[in-house]
C-alpha cells in the first residue's frame, strides 16, 4: 500500500541526566515493535582491531562490553520487543566503529530491505551537499527560478522563484504542509507532473519565515540536484555516496510511485521509488537494510568522511545538524535532519513514517537505527523508549 510515512545496571550518573528525558521528548510518536530476538552471525572481532578500519565491506561486531554498554541491554531490548513493541524489526547500535547490538525480530534478518520513508530525506540532503561540494549548485541561497525556471508554471506565486536551497532544506520554503493525519498522502503524490504540482502551489507564507513540514519541498531537492547534475538521484547516489560506503544498489528497483507498481516495489530488494518525470523521490521511498542505515550514521559520525576521503563536505554536515529552524516542540530541525537541543549533549536524527530511526549522538560515539513494521501502531514510542530507557542507561559515558 502507499501509505504516508514511521549482572547490574552501571551508574545512570555517568550520563547526562538531561538527554534520556529530551530524547523521551523530542522522539517523535510515530513508532513500531515483536517476539524472539536474533542477532547476526558475523564473527566478533577485538575492539582494538575496529579503530583502523571502516565498515565498507561489512561491520565488525563486538560485544557490547567491549565498548562500555552494559550487556544486561541485550535482555532489555528483547524484553521490550517481547511485551511492548510486536512491530520491531531490528535494532542496531554502533559504537568505536563497530555493531555492539545487532537485533532482528517478527522474521527479520540482516539481509531485509525496509522502506525507511521520511529518512529518505536525511538522504537526499546529503546528496544535496555533495553537488554543492562539486559546485554544481553553487550556492545554498541560489533560487528556484534559477535552478528550476523552466518549470515553473506561467501562473506560479511570485514568491516561488526566489525560494532558496537552504529554505527547502529547513522547511521554511513558505510550501504548504503534507497532512496532519500520517496516514494521508499529500496531494503532490497523486498528480501526473509532482514538481509542476509544487511549483504551481500558492505557498501558505513569506519564505524563510515559518516552518512547515513538506514532502513537496523535498520532491524540489530531487529535481535540482538532478538538473544540476546532469544525473538522476539514483545514479548521482550510487557514484558518489552509496558505492564509497558500501552500499548495494545491485539490482536497483525504480518503479513510478503508482499503485500499479506497488508490488514491484515491496518484491525489491534495493529500491528507489520515482514520480511520473523520472525524479527519485526525494522524501521517502528509498529501500535501505538496517546495516545501510548505520553506515550512513557512521558517515555523519565522522562529520562525512570515509576511509580518509571527504564524501559530503564536513562543513554542510556540521551545518545539516545543526539548529537551522524551529517546528514546534522541543526538537529543531537542520537540513533535513533532526536535531537535538543544543542545551544537551549534541545530537541529530532521522525518521520516517511507522518507526524508522537513524540517530547519531556524537558525543557518545553512538549511532542507533530501528526499523519497524509501519502498520504497527504502538502506545508509546519505540525510540523514546529503546533509547531512552534501554540504550542510553547502560552506556557509559
Amino acid at each position: 500500500m502507499l501509505t504516508a510515512r514511521s549482572p547490574g545496571q552501571p551508574r545512570r550518573r555517568q550520563l547526562p541526566a538531561g538527554l534520556v528525558g529530551l530524547l523521551v521528548a523530542t522522539l517523535a510518536a510515530t513508532a513500531c515493535g515483536n517476539h524472539g530476538g536474533s542477532t547476526s552471525t558475523s564473527a566478533q572481532r577485538p575492539a582494538s582491531a575496529a579503530q583502523a578500519s571502516w565498515p565498507t565491506r561489512g561491520w565488525r561486531t563486538a560485544a557490547p562490553q567491549d565498548h562500555g554498554i552494559n550487556p544486561s541491554v541485550l535482555t532489555g531490548i528483547d524484553n521490550q520487543a517481547r511485551t511492548a513493541f510486536p512491530g520491531l524489526r531490528s535494532v542496531l547500535v554502533v559504537r568505536g566503529g563497530e555493531l555492539v547490538v545487532e537485533r532482528y525480530y517478527h522474521g527479520s534478518a540482516a539481509a531485509e530491505y525496509h522502506n525507511v520513508f521520511s529518512v529518505t530525506k536525511s538522504v537526499t540532503s546529503a546528496l544535496v551537499g555533495i553537488a554543492l561540494g562539486d559546485h554544481r549548485i553553487r550556492s545554498l541561497h541560489q533560487t528556484v527560478g534559477e535552478l528550476l525556471g523552466r518549470q515553473l508554471p506561467a501562473t506560479a506565486d511570485p514568491r516561488m522563484a526566489k525560494v532558496t536551497v537552504e529554505q527547502l532544506l529547513t522547511m521554511t520554503a513558505g510550501i504548504p504542509a503534507d497532512p496532519e493525519n500520517g496516514d494521508a498522502l499529500p496531494a503532490m503524490f497523486t498528480s501526473r507532473d509532482w514538481v509542476r504540482f509544487v511549483l504551481g502551489q500558492s505557498l501558505a507564507g513569506r519564505p524563510g519565515t515559518r516552518f512547515a513540514y513538506s514532502s513537496g519541498g523535498s520532491q524540489l531537492l530531487s529535481a535540482i540536484v538532478t538538473e544540476a547534475t546532469g544525473q538522476n538521484l539514483l545514479a548521482f547516489a550510487r557514484a558518489r555516496l552509496f558505492t564509497p560506503l558500501g552500499i548495494a544498489t545491485d539490482p536497483a528497483a525504480h518503479p513510478v510511485l503508482t499503485p500499479e507498481h506497488q508490488p514491484s516495489f515491496e518484491r525489491a530488494g534495493f529500491a528507489w521509488a520515482q514520480d511520473p518525470q523520472g525524479y527519485q523521490v526525494g522524501g521517502s521511498f528509498l529501500k535501505l537494510t538496517a546495516r545501510d542505515l548505520a553506515k550512513l550514521g557512521y558517515l555523519y559520525l565522522k562529520n562525512g568522511r570515509w576511509e580518509g576521503r571527504q564524501v559530503v563536505p564536513g562543513g554542510y554536515v556540521w551545518a545539516s545538524t545543526q539548529l537551522q529552524s524551529r517546528p514546534p516542540g522541543p526538537a529543531k530541525y537542520g537540513y533535513h535532519w533532526w536535531v537535538i537541543s543544543q542545551d544537551e549533549p549534541h545530537g541529530f536524527f532521522a525518521r520516517g513514517f511507522g518507526g524508522q530511526y537513524l540517530l547519531v549522538l556524537p558525543s557518545l560515539d553512538l549511532v542507533v537505527v530501528i526499523t519497524c513494521d509501519e502498520a504497527f501502531r504502538p502506545d508509546r514510542d519505540v525510540a523514546s523508549t529503546l533509547i531512552g530507557d534501554v540504550i542510553l542507561p547502560a552506556t557509559r559515558r
